[in-house]
Order: C-alpha cells, then sequence, then structure tokens
C-alpha cells in the first residue's frame, strides 16, 4: 500500500507543479484578424484581464490570414502549456469546416475551448430612404419591388452573409446579395444608397444609427440590446426567436491541462464581473458573456451545424 502512495505521489508531482508554477513567463495571445477590428479590441481587452489577474504578460499578436485560420493553426501547433492561446470568432471556428472542407480544421480535435468571453449582437438594417421602417414593412417592399432588393455583407461565406441568407428564409423573401470586402466598402454604398440592406453587428451600426445615416429593422437577439434599447428583436417583429451575431472566444490548443485551462476560464470569469470591463465592453457594442468551457463547445456545436445547413441550403461558396 505504502508502495502504491507513493507512485500515485510521483505520477501527480507533475500536474501539481505545474499548478503551482503557471505562469511563470510571458505567455502570448494569437488575434486572427487585423488591428482596430471588433475581435482585435476585444481580444486586447480579454489579453489584459488575465495579464492582471495573472500576474505575467499576455502579449497580443495579429496574425491574420485564411480568414482567421492562420492564427488558429498557429495555436493549435504550439506546446499545450498555457503559453499559446488563440481569440477564436465564428467565421474560423464554426463556418470555415463547411465552407472549406479541404482545409481539415476539425475545431473539436486540435483546440481547447477556455471561455466565450462576449457577443456581439447581429442586426438588420436599411439604406435611409428606404421606404420602409418597420420589418413587415420591408416584407411587402420586397415581394412588390420590381428588382429584388439588394443586400451587401463583409464577403462571401462571412457569419453576417450567412445571417442574411438565414433571415431572407424566416422572412419569406429574396434579395440579391452583393459581397465586399469588408464591412467598411459596404458600409460606404449603403449610405450612399447603392445597397439597399445590411446585416451587421451593433457596435459598428450603432454610430450610423445615431447619426441618422441608416435605418434599423430589428436585431438578432432574443433580448433588446443596451445600446439600441428602441429596436425590436427578431421575435418581437415577428420572424421568431433567435441569437445569431459575432461573439470573441479564448482557445488553446488541444491537451491543455485542465488545471490551466480552470485559471484562465476563472481569471477570465473574474473580469467580467468587475463594472469597469463591463462598462467597456459595452461601451464597444459588445455584451459580456463569461461561464465554463462548456458554454463555448456547446455554442461552437450548435452553430457549426447551423451555419453548415445555410451554406448547403443556399450553395455558399467560398470566394
Amino acid at each position: 500500500m505504502k508502495r502504491r502512495a507513493v507512485l500515485l505521489s510521483i505520477f501527480a508531482a507533475p500536474a501539481v507543479a505545474q499548478r503551482a508554477t503557471w505562469p511563470d513567463r510571458p505567455a502570448r495571445v494569437l488575434i486572427p484578424f487585423a488591428p482596430g477590428g471588433g475581435v482585435d479590441v476585444v481580444g486586447r481587452l480579454m489579453a489584459a484581464a488575465l495579464q492582471a489577474r495573472l500576474g505575467q504578460p499576455f502579449v497580443v499578436e495579429n496574425r491574420p490570414g485564411g480568414g482567421g485560420l492562420v492564427a488558429l493553426r498557429a495555436v493549435a501547433a504550439a506546446a499545450p502549456d498555457g503559453y499559446t492561446l488563440g481569440i477564436g470568432a465564428p467565421g474560423p471556428l464554426t463556418i470555415a469546416p463547411t465552407l472549406l472542407p479541404n482545409a481539415n480544421f476539425d475545431v473539436a480535435t486540435i483546440l481547447e475551448p477556455v471561455q466565450l468571453f462576449a457577443s456581439t449582437p447581429g442586426l438588420l438594417i436599411g439604406r435611409r430612404d428606404l421606404p420602409a421602417t418597420t420589418a413587415a414593412e420591408l416584407v411587402a417592399l420586397s415581394r412588390a419591388a420590381a428588382r429584388p432588393l439588394t443586400m451587401a455583407s463583409a464577403g462571401t461565406g462571412s457569419v453576417l452573409h450567412l445571417i442574411g441568407e438565414h433571415l431572407q428564409d424566416r422572412m419569406g423573401v429574396r434579395w440579391t446579395h452583393v459581397p465586399y470586402r469588408g464591412s467598411g466598402p459596404a458600409f460606404a454604398d449603403l449610405v450612399a444608397g447603392n445597397v439597399d440592406l445590411m446585416v451587421d453587428v451593433v457596435p459598428t451600426s450603432a454610430p450610423l444609427l445615431g447619426g441618422g445615416q441608416a435605418k434599423a429593422f430589428f436585431v438578432t437577439t432574443p433580448a433588446r440590446v443596451p445600446q439600441l434599447p428602441a429596436v425590436p428583436t427578431i421575435a418581437e417583429a415577428g420572424f421568431g426567436d433567435a441569437d445569431m451575431g459575432s461573439w470573441m472566444a479564448v482557445v488553446a490548443p488541444r491537451g491543455t491541462p485542465a488545471a490551466v485551462v480552470g485559471a484562465l476560464n476563472a481569471a477570465l470569469n473574474d473580469a467580467l464581473a468587475e463594472p469597469a470591463l463591463r462598462e467597456r465592453l459595452l461601451a464597444s457594442g459588445a455584451i459580456p458573456v463569461g461561464g465554463a468551457p462548456a458554454v463555448l463547445a456547446q455554442r461552437v456545436a450548435a452553430e457549426a451545424g447551423l451555419w453548415a445547413a445555410i451554406i448547403r441550403a443556399n450553395n455558399v461558396r467560398a470566394e
């Protein structure tokens, strides 16, 4: 019995030591998009929160490319020791596996969920002079128009494009998709009146709406959002409940010790409990989420199935 206890203590020692010493040097956080965007802004808030609570630098590195896959492949290939993390978003985690079948990017086998940190609600907006002010009027206009209304997006296969395709199915209408290389050019054409509609997220749309440069029909979330309290939800507009938009999460290489994942998750939940951080997220248009790693895993699995069905039903092909 004594020999068995000694052996158990030997095998348990590395895990105990790892919990006691991690982190003992700087870690890096790979962001899969360029600086300045919503994922980058929230990702930097996450890194700062970890640094403040775990006592080591969490250094941000922007690794854009491949629709987010370049950075997350680098995370997956890193040592599973808690010193390389990635910021995940719907594009690479839930859309790419179906949209890019040759990419061989199986999230469930190469990445470890840490936390769903924040979400950015989606909403349907239109050009300011569109002759419809409610969702019901938009449906009537879409069906009566001599030509299909146009729907801009940040790019074919983006989460906002797929939400737009799904909304058409729910609303029983058909619009012509006009893809752009990013939200900026799409916004410019919407404001100029060159396209009729666009699905976007609250952080980038709220200034347009506040300045009267566009109009909102509904948000694609179960509850109204604090930044746009007068805009109804999709359910209030009559098209069923939904929770669709973008979000930001923390992931680690598969095999990262449970104790390290737990420490990261606890630090982020602790940060989200602070009013100052919650206010910063809300001011940026994001909604704090938090919770256990399983919350993120469930969100990824559910959305992967939803987007796969929409991609196949609408024959969406990667550009």
